[in-house]
Order: structure tokens, then C-alpha cells, then sequence
């Protein structure tokens, strides 16, 4: 139900160690015949199992058609962001890349012990060296400085992050149908009785479904949700069970029906001039990072990229595809 922007070439952590990575570049052209094999690896061992050889050549075939991809675009992205960097002398420094790593570890965890724990984790878990780790922070660093000029904040984005944080939010329940007829023949039983969680678990096709059609609090000014639907909460109240129900709700793709379970209304919530200086660094991070996403995407479209090994270009295709989608 959610409207999400995927990340998209921002940090790159797919499993695929930096030997892997060369071999992607290094070894891309096929052999004259056209085959597609890395004949210049085919002999050089990266591993013995049971003392027989593992080439090169055979953790390529493995790696490149599912990390290729991703791997290749996390290459061209440093060289892009690099590149446009000198067009626009622009020179990063070591603080620039500090407040980078800072930032991811804000982004953790508020415990500054346990937001390092967290990221020497994610760390071995996503195969970020110091080399790579470094990178994804240089290219973070490099994309966040030219963006930074271009972001603006206002009073309708602050009064909406405080809402966003401070204000009411609603635990309702959810039924999406394909069929109006469906959906109102649904209403009408709830209205004479009828579970509204058993209907959400036989009928809705949403996600939701399986939970009895439960969704985590909304905040009506919670944009990843459809306006639709976070128009319809305030209107809904605790009152009586008609006034739980909403009327039938139209989505870009069916016809959507809420239940209001509660509202939860956050106890001692600051002012909001109180709290304009953290909405404000809320507001900004997130307008970089769209901005940053924006201009990642730009740079990856721009750069003109032949792949020449066919299990590298089927996966480049699949990783330009996401990286384009909206």
C-alpha cells in the first residue's frame, strides 16, 4: 500500500567481492568467437575445493548474471560522480566523507555504541571493505555536495514533518478489492455485523490481507501512502461502529475500505518552534536525498556503457531498468 522511491544507486551492497568486481570489468570482453567465455581467466584458480580448482571463469558465470549488474553500475556511478566533480571543480574533503559515515550512523541507531556495531554488520554482511566502504561514502559525499545548492526548505514542508512526527496517527484495518461491487457488498456486511478482519483476510488483495488487513499507525501526512486513503482518517472516529467504517475509497488500482481500530495522539509533543531546528535537519536530509537519487539516475542515464560479455549485459539491463523506474 505504500508508495515507496526505491534507493537506488546510492550505496551498492550486493555481495560481490572487489576480486569479483575487476573480473566484471577487466574480463567483459568475450572471447573472439563470441562465446561469452572470460578465456584470459579460465585457468587462474580463486579457490581449491577439495584440492581441485575453482576459476575465475566459474565464479563469474555465477556472479555476473545475479551481482553483475549492480556491481557495474556501482563502477560507473563512482566514475560518473567523479568525473562531474572535476567538470564542476568541485574538491571533497576529508570532513566532507566524515560527515558521511556520521549521517549512516545516525541513521542506525541513536546509541553512538550501537550504531557502530550496527554498521560493522551491515558491513560484513554487504562485503564493504574499507576500499568500498570509502567509495560508497565518496560517492554519497560527491552527490550530496552538488545537490546541496538546489534544496530549499519551507514552512508547509517543517509544519508537515511536524505533523508527520508529533501529530495523530491511526491504526486502521484494510480491504482493497478490484470491484466496487465487491468492496461495497463487503461494507454492507460489516455494517449488519460481519468481521471486517475476517473479510480483509478472505477478500482484500493487499499485502495486509494476511493480518487481518492490520496496518502499522498512519499520520495523515504521511506521503507514502495514497492521498485517498490519508484523506479519508480524519474523518474517521471511534464514535460508533458506522463511524469506524469509511465509505469506499478509490485507488489508482481498485477500490479500498478502512476500518479504525484507534487513534494514537503522542503525549508531550514540543512546539513546533521548539522543535524547528530538528524538522528543519529532518527536512533537508530527506529533500537531499531525493535530490541525490534524482542526480544519481541523471548520471547513470548519461553515461554511454557497451557491455560486451552477454551474462554482464543481461544483468546491466536489469539493474538500468530499476535504476530508471520511477
Amino acid at each position: 500500500m505504500r508508495n515507496t522511491m526505491p534507493i537506488l544507486l546510492l550505496l551498492i551492497v550486493a555481495p560481490f567481492a572487489a576480486s569479483c568486481q575487476s573480473t566484471a570489468t577487466e574480463t567483459a570482453s568475450p572471447s573472439a568467437n563470441g562465446s561469452g567465455q572470460a578465456t584470459d581467466l579460465d585457468s587462474t584458480p580463486s579457490a581449491y575445493l577439495n584440492g581441485k580448482a575453482v576459476t575465475q571463469a566459474e565464479l563469474y558465470r555465477v556472479l555476473a548474471p545475479s551481482y553483475g549488474g549492480e556491481a557495474l553500475a556501482e563502477i560507473l556511478l563512482d566514475r560518473a560522480v567523479k568525473q562531474r566533480l572535476q567538470q564542476e571543480r568541485i574538491t571533497l574533503r576529508q570532513t566532507d566523507l566524515d560527515a558521511e559515515k556520521q549521517r549512516l550512523l545516525a541513521s542506525l541507531d541513536a546509541d553512538p555504541d550501537q550504531a557502530a556495531r550496527l554498521l560493522r554488520e551491515m558491513r560484513t554482511q554487504r562485503g564493504l571493505d574499507e576500499k568500498r566502504f570509502e567509495s560508497m561514502l565518496r560517492r554519497n559525499a560527491g552527490l550530496r555536495t552538488m545537490i546541496r545548492d538546489q534544496v530549499t526548505i519551507n514552512e508547509a514542508a517543517i509544519s508537515q514533518a511536524y505533523t508527520l512526527r508529533y501529530g495523530k496517527r491511526y491504526r486502521v484495518r484494510l480491504i482493497v478489492t478490484d470491484s466496487l461491487d465487491a468492496l461495497t457488498r463487503a461494507r454492507r456486511q460489516v455494517l449488519n455485523g460481519a468481521s471486517f478482519t475476517d473479510l480483509a483476510i478472505d477478500l482484500s488483495t493487499d499485502i495486509s490481507a494476511s493480518q487481518g488487513g492490520l496496518l502499522s499507525p498512519i499520520s495523515p501526512a504521511d506521503p507514502t501512502y495514497p492521498k485517498a486513503i490519508r484523506d479519508a482518517l480524519p474523518k474517521l472516529t471511534t464514535d460508533t461502529p458506522a463511524k469506524r467504517l469509511s465509505p469506499a475509497i478509490a485507488l489508482d488500482q481498485g477500490y479500498a475500505l478502512l476500518w479504525l481500530e484507534d487513534i494514537q495522539t503522542p503525549g508531550n509533543a514540543p512546539t513546533l518552534d521548539a522543535a524547528r531546528a530538528e524538522l528543519e535537519a529532518a527536512v533537508r536530509s530527506d529533500l537531499e536525498r531525493v535530490r541525490m537519487r534524482q542526480l544519481a539516475r541523471t548520471l547513470i542515464e548519461q553515461t554511454d556503457v557497451v557491455v560486451l560479455d552477454p551474462l554482464l549485459d543481461k544483468a546491466w539491463k536489469r539493474q538500468k531498468g530499476a535504476v530508471q523506474s520511477p
